[in-house]
């Protein structure tokens, strides 16, 4: 981190990032960097947008992704496949605190952008390397999406032969990579110097399942115990669905009480979390026929004053309006000077000391080019020059 670097707000005002990552894994980890502060530089193919641009509902160049996903970045177009490119490239690495970048196994050796290669020019430098299966190993050189992931590691047969309906690979793996150069980056500050971090989303996704998915393969010579995917449901109602959860005794047997079944408090089936557990099937029988009775309202209502834990399951449009959500500020209205009118979230963080904010929204393609190619000592000519032949737009 340089002293002409600091600008900006957060905790992490005055680091660099220079991210050449595309789609989610990559992007979304410098999201979490920019969204604390980071001066984050995005950089895309020139005359390709990164595919995220397009994805979801769009409004000009920008999709409903793209407005969360890339505020507080700014935007470059370069091509680094290029001599010149490359060179530009490294002019920015040189001032860089991160890199990071996701290219299938091979391409960064290629371009000589791998981390043998940028750490002689910057021996300070976080690199981060993000991919599918990792570095090398019988699928190294397989394409991959989010949905792959969840197949092969387990989550689509723990969701019961679906997939989770988010890129919960991509996103997973994003928040370890960024947790992982945030740890790097302390490492530094505390003499280790630069180095190089690699996140794979099957390592990640299987590292984030394996607390309550895999509890039976945790321990193989114990008794295993029914898992989420036996039981983890909301309970209908006779207008909706609703959520519910006892944990401990003490929950349940209110639930019991207010449901005006008081007998099953006393069940031995039920008597303990492990009992319950283990007879999950049997007690959402017993539940489930008393909440199909009941308007969403009252079973809610009921629940409430019994001090259990539950909600009504709740539209995307509903969340807009609750009342928790609103008193929160999470959801933020603004207009996008090309976009229009856009709903985004608050980072879900605060900082008492270092204070986020939104420092400037996502990017139109290649909208901070000649800024950044400015910072590097550029003159408009040669920005000019260099845009002719299509190296940077």
């Amino acid at each position: 981190m340089k002293p002409e670097q600091q600008n900006g707000t957060g905790p992490l005002a005055g680091i660099r990032v220079v991210d050449v990552s595309s789609a989610v894994a990559g992007p979304w980890a410098s999201s979490w960097l920019a969204e604390q502060g980071a001066d984050v530089i995005f950089i895309e193919k020139v005359g390709v947008p990164d595919v995220m641009r397009m994805t979801g509902a769009v409004n000009g160049d920008q999709s409903g992704c793209w407005v969360s996903m890339h505020r507080n970045k700014r935007g470059m177009d370069l091509d680094i496949r290029d001599e010149a490119g490359r060179e530009i490239l490294l002019k920015l690495v040189v001032e860089a605190d991160v890199f990071i970048q996701n290219f299938r196994p091979g391409v960064v050796e290629r371009l000589a952008i791998d981390y043998s290669n940028l750490s002689k020019i910057n021996p300070d430098l976080v690199y981060l390397s993000v991919s599918g299966f990792g570095a090398d190993g019988p699928y190294a050189d397989r394409p991959v999406y989010d949905p792959i992931i969840q197949a092969m590691s387990g989550m689509t047969e723990a969701q019961n032969g679906t997939y989770v309906k988010a890129v919960v690979a991509d996103k997973t793996t994003a928040m370890a990579g960024a947790n992982a150069v945030l740890a790097a980056l302390v490492a530094r500050a505390n003499g280790a110097g630069g180095q190089h971090v690699q996140v794979a989303l099957l390592d990640t996704m299987l590292h984030w399942m394996w607390l309550e998915v895999f509890w039976n393969e945790s321990l193989p010579d114990a008794a295993p115990t029914p898992t989420y995917s036996e039981w983890y449901e909301p309970w209908e109602t006779v207008d909706g669905q609703i959520a519910a959860n006892w944990v401990n005794f003490d929950q349940y047997r209110n639930a019991c009480e207010a449901l005006g079944r008081p007998e099953l408090a006393d069940d031995p089936r039920f008597a303990t979390r492990d009992a319950r557990l283990r007879n999950s099937e049997a007690q959402r029988t017993e539940f489930g026929a008393i909440l199909k009775q009941m308007a969403t309202a009252d079973a809610i209502s009921t629940l409430e004053a019994a001090d259990v834990p539950c909600a009504r399951v709740l539209s995307r449009h509903e969340v807009f309006a609750d009342p928790q959500v609103i008193h929160n500020r999470t959801i933020i209205e603004e207009v996008h000077p090309t976009a229009g009118r856009i709903r985004t979230v608050k980072p879900p963080a605060k900082f008492s000391a270092t204070p986020t904010q939104l420092r400037h929204h996502s990017p139109g393609k290649g909208e901070h080019t000649d800024e950044i190619l400015s910072g590097l000592g550029f003159h408009n000519h040669e920005i000019e020059e260099l845009r002719a032949k299509d190296i940077v737009a």
